[in-house]
């Protein structure tokens, strides 16, 4: 009987010890758990925060996990080192006096199904986190590099599907060990009841009382762990006792309250960035705003720059002067790019700028470049050259107005930090086939010259070679990150040779292709008639209201559409549009959008909810406006057609032509 007691008590012994090891497993699945939250935590913080401070303590909440993934490691050897086992659990936060038994308990049981299986999930999870320490690198390094938000929420969202994933694993870990629980149940059990039926009466007393209190206590924790693992956070499990089995309840009630609170933290985090978010772009709304009405602003005198250089241009002159106008011109429409390029800057970052393929002479780009850098050469005593090899040919079908803008930012650049010398333009053929041609263009200083410790850096946005290059040559470090931009959205390249007081040489290559006629270019006096020809006199016997409020932009509308010998009558504002339209007869009307007392909105609705047959005249936008949606708008409201600023003479007589044609069958139709 001693001895069937003694064994039972030993019995005891190894189920109580045993459990008291899965407890501590579950305490430190806890702790693994919690410091894996307060890294995820803490990382999402320091995406938005960008403070030091936030990301010392992601790394510190990562030595608990990876303290129990060295513990864990070791003890799949066949002889683990228990100091280093020990030193793991030690570091992982286990309590020391638990730390035997939870060796024990890996050791004895390894090649149980349960210990198996919960150990699997451990791998996996240990192997997620794995992945956040480079997320955290990675994310840590673009914050000091002064990356964009987008790119950083980028890795956020990395970052959330790995935290579902660990969540999910933690899951099957928890789940397991509670499988493990109730198998090693089922053990104690059988043991004790054959042991029970040996002893007698008393012992099976004392055996039932034992067991059906771990019974409880066990299937209490169970049931609470199942319901945790359902969602339902706010289960608690009841404590029958202060044994083991109590103080496991205990634990997994503090591991469930510590669970609780990190997931309402993690909400209240998540509300905040949310609302930060809707902060940001509240703020990215109103910049565009901003650059909309700038552009706007800068559009209307441009198109009364534009508009009369190209009406001097159809006129005649001497050569000189058509070269002096048509650098005009070239100049504007290299500015109204810029200008769009900056009102959707987030095209250029996305790579969606639209390049044109159309023919131009390689000469007449060099020579529009060359005049419009020749005046800041002189000043600075400069000599600026250009030429061209003799085996490129003198047209190509490329986007020549984003060709010039490359041009003018790398001979602006080289004018600026050249003190004396020269400043030179070559251009060579690197490349060749039946239609295309590579094209290498190089432009050449005598200026300051590139340390070769910056010259990977000086394509970056906002960067030049030396920070005092800011102050005595000013700039904003962005021409050369364009200029980069530009070219290898061409698919083309660039790369420069400098070496500091030996000046600098910028090469850029991009492939055009070759004409098929040998000149595609008639003389300017020519495109005048041809333009003639195509719209001889469409405006005969045919009377325009122009609605406009600003002088100049009315004076050169006037000029244009005399050419065309309309009949033409102005009004200022939509108000006295409408009432000149109430009481006179007009067959098109020219609006603008934006105007005191009425804009051109309110006067389209106006006019559209006349009700004469008024309401029906051809109605055609003209506006400095080129916000994205704004052709949809004015089409939404009943305009029949747009045309922005600075306008084209050949589009905007193409378009009252066919809007008047249009009329012309509606009342025949009626």
């Amino acid at each position: 009987m001693a001895v069937l007691i003694t064994l039972e008590l030993c019995t005891l012994w190894f189920a109580i010890t045993t459990l008291s090891s899965v407890r501590s497993y579950v305490n430190g699945e806890g702790l693994w758990s919690k410091s894996q939250k307060d890294a995820v935590l803490r990382l999402r913080i320091y995406a938005y925060s960008h403070k030091e401070e936030d990301y010392i303590a992601f790394k510190d909440f990562l030595k608990v996990p990876l303290g129990d993934s060295k513990a864990r490691k070791e003890l799949l050897k066949q002889e683990p080192d228990i100091a280093i086992t020990r030193q793991g659990f030690i570091e992982g936060r286990n309590h020391p006096d638990d730390i035997d038994g939870m060796i024990r308990l890996i050791r004895n049981f390894h090649d149980v199904s349960y210990l198996e299986k919960a150990f699997t999930a451990w791998s996996k999870a240990e192997a997620m986190m794995s992945q956040l320490i480079p997320i955290g690198e990675k994310m840590h390094s673009m914050i000091l590099d002064g990356a964009p938000q987008v790119q950083i929420d980028v890795q956020l969202q990395k970052l959330a599907s790995m935290n579902n994933e660990v969540t999910k694993l933690e899951d099957v870990f928890s789940y397991t060990l509670g499988e493990g629980a109730r198998w090693l149940e089922g053990i104690v059990l059988k043991l004790l009841l054959t042991l029970s039926l040996t002893i007698g009466t008393t012992s099976i007393i004392i055996t039932v009382s034992v067991s059906n209190g771990i019974e409880r206590g066990i299937k209490a924790i169970i049931d609470g762990a199942r319901l945790i693992g359902q969602g339902i956070l706010d289960t608690r499990v009841k404590v029958y006792s202060s044994d083991e089995i109590g103080q496991l309840a205990t634990s997994f009630n503090s591991m469930t309250d510590k669970l609780e609170k990190n997931i309402h933290d993690l909400k209240v985090v998540e509300e905040n960035l949310t609302r930060e978010k809707e902060k940001a772009e509240a703020s990215e709304k109103v910049k565009q705003l901003f650059l909309a009405n700038m552009s706007h602003e800068i559009r209307t005198p441009l198109n009364a720059i534009l508009g009369f250089a190209r009406l001097l241009d159809e006129s005649k002159l001497n050569k000189e002067q058509h070269e002096f106008i048509r650098t005009i011109i070239r100049s504007g429409d290299n500015l109204l790019v810029i200008l769009n390029d900056i009102l959707d800057f987030s095209r250029i970052e996305a790579g969606k700028i639209i390049f044109e393929s159309l023919p131009f002479k390689l000469k007449d780009i060099l020579s529009s470049a060359y005049n419009i850098m020749q005046p800041k050469a002189l000043e600075k005593h400069i000599n600026l050259t250009y030429q061209t090899g003799g085996d490129v040919p003198a047209v190509l079908i490329g986007d020549a107005v984003r060709l010039n803008q490359i041009l003018l930012n790398l001979i602006s650049n080289a004018i600026k930090f050249t003190d004396n010398g020269d400043v030179s333009i070559s251009v060579v053929c690197a490349e060749e086939t039946a239609d295309d041609i590579v094209v290498e263009f190089v432009v050449k200083d005598t200026g300051i010259g590139i340390p070769l410790d910056k010259q990977d850096k000086i394509f970056e946005v906002f960067e030049q070679a030396i920070n005092s290059s800011v102050r005595k040559f000013g700039g904003t470090g962005l021409g050369l990150s364009i200029v980069k931009q530009l070219v290898e959205m061409q698919g083309g390249t660039i790369f420069l040779n400098s070496h500091p007081g030996a000046g600098s040489a910028f090469h850029f290559r991009l492939s055009f292709k070759k004409a098929k006629k040998k000149d595609p270019f008639a003389p300017a006096e020519t495109a005048v008639v041809e333009r003639q020809d195509i719209f001889n006199r469409i405006g005969k016997g045919k009377k325009v209201l122009v609605v406009e409020d600003n002088k100049i932009n009315q004076l050169l509308v006037v000029k244009v559409l005399k050419k065309q010998e309309f009949e033409i009558d102005i009004a200022d504002n939509g108000k006295i549009a409408v009432e000149k339209l109430e009481d006179g007869h007009y067959d098109i009307v020219l609006m603008d959008l934006q105007m005191p007392e009425m804009d051109g909105y309110e006067a389209t609705v106006y006019i559209r909810n006349m009700t004469s047959p008024k309401k029906n005249i051809p109605i055609i936008a003209m506006t400095a406006h080129t916000i994205k949606g704004e052709y949809e708008r004015c089409l939404e409201i009943g305009m029949s057609d747009y045309v922005s600023k600075p306008f084209s003479t050949t589009e905007l007589y193409s378009k009252i032509k066919q809007q008047l044609e249009k009329y012309e069958a509606v009342k025949q139709d009626n």
